[in-house]
């Protein structure tokens, strides 16, 4: 609140010094050169895939619980997504199921930390392959040498009002090379005032960075917390690939189950959850295989706007969008609030 008022009592609200800072904390944080603070994260999308300057048709490489606006932003510039299911354990694209598309078929891959766990960043980079590193809900996380958002040749640091740093929104887009770097600052140049992140919100998110170590290890005490809780009945918790270190975005439950009757009485007890993946591609656009019709174009892993994608293509992330839901965990909790949610945990049906 101090920041924000004092940057209004300033008379510099807008786009200015505050960003610049945020940007260069965050930077600095992953070892990265810099780059540029957005209102949206779709546009943060859109400009990454315009600095690789790929040709009109190219095949980029995402999994399918990646937001479903990703798949919009895509298609919308004239690109191809190729989708490739995530990891049997957990919610990360599985570099096992890359290698046979390779440098062959794919011009760059997304990558998405989603709900806090990151990718086989080593094995991903090992491809060749011009790299989208997204760590909206997994900054902080790392793969046991490097830190998330230090692998990708561009960034994306999404800082919504729910997520581990929040500006109220917005995102980052940041580079690894002082290239690339300069090329995002000159295209940003180009670009309306208002799509880019005032000084109100940067002065926000400037003062939760200088948290985030105090955020992450809440955070963890938390999930430590619940991971016992469920571990006392039947369901449980998405894995974290290789030797990496995952965040806490939120408490994913992986249910043995279906969720209906787990939400009901989650609910009946005072506490709030949703679908992991309600907003995903695979739930927006994925039907069940008997829907698909021989017209239509989509197969072996690859949509167009208008296609849907056949959920047996997709065995991991399908169970994952069907069983997988959060719980609240946040920093702010109190202990009253975190023995509700243990309790809940523990006797789930």
């Amino acid at each position: 609140m101090d920041a924000v008022l004092t940057c209004m009592v300033d008379d510099n609200i807008g786009p200015g010094d505050r960003s610049k800072e945020l940007i260069s904390a965050v930077s600095h944080r992953l070892g990265i050169a810099g780059g540029i603070a957005l209102r949206e994260r779709g546009r943060a999308l859109a400009l990454a895939l315009e600095m690789l300057d790929l040709s009109h048709g190219s095949c980029i490489a995402m999994d399918p619980l990646v937001p479903a606006y990703y798949h919009d932003v895509v298609v919308k510039a004239g690109l191809v997504p190729v989708y490739v299911d995530v990891t049997g354990e957990g919610t990360c694209i599985d570099p096992r199921k890359l290698e046979p598309l390779g440098a062959g078929t794919l011009r760059a891959i997304v990558t998405h930390t989603a709900l806090g766990y990151i990718p086989e960043m080593d094995a991903i980079g090992g491809f060749g392959i011009p790299v989208i590193e997204d760590i909206s809900e997994g900054i902080g996380a790392n793969t046991g040498d490097r830190p998330a958002g230090s692998y990708g040749r561009l960034v994306i640091v999404g800082m919504d009002p729910d997520g581990i740093i929040t500006a109220g929104g917005g995102a980052l887009l940041l580079a690894a090379t002082k290239a690339d770097a300069a090329r995002l600052r000159r295209a940003a140049d180009n670009l309306p005032a208002d799509v880019l992140l005032p000084d109100m919100n940067a002065a926000l998110g400037l003062t939760q960075m200088k948290q985030l170590e105090r955020f992450i290890a809440r955070r963890a005490e938390l999930a430590s917390v619940f991971a016992r809780a469920v571990m006392r009945g039947r369901h449980t918790v998405p894995g974290q690939p290789g030797d990496g270190e995952n965040v806490y975005y939120a408490f994913p439950v992986v249910l043995s189950g279906g969720t209906a009757d787990v939400r009901q009485y989650a609910r009946k007890k005072g506490v709030e959850t949703a679908p992991a993946f309600e907003d995903s591609v695979l739930a927006r656009y994925g039907k069940p295989a008997d829907m698909r019709t021989e017209d239509d174009p989509a197969g072996g892993g690859m949509v167009t706007a208008g296609d849907v994608i056949s959920e047996s293509e997709f065995p991991a992330a399908h169970a994952l969008g069907l069983r997988c839901i959060r719980f609240p965990l946040y920093p702010a909790l109190t202990g009253t609030e975190t023995a509700i949610i243990e309790r809940v945990l523990s006797t789930l049906p």
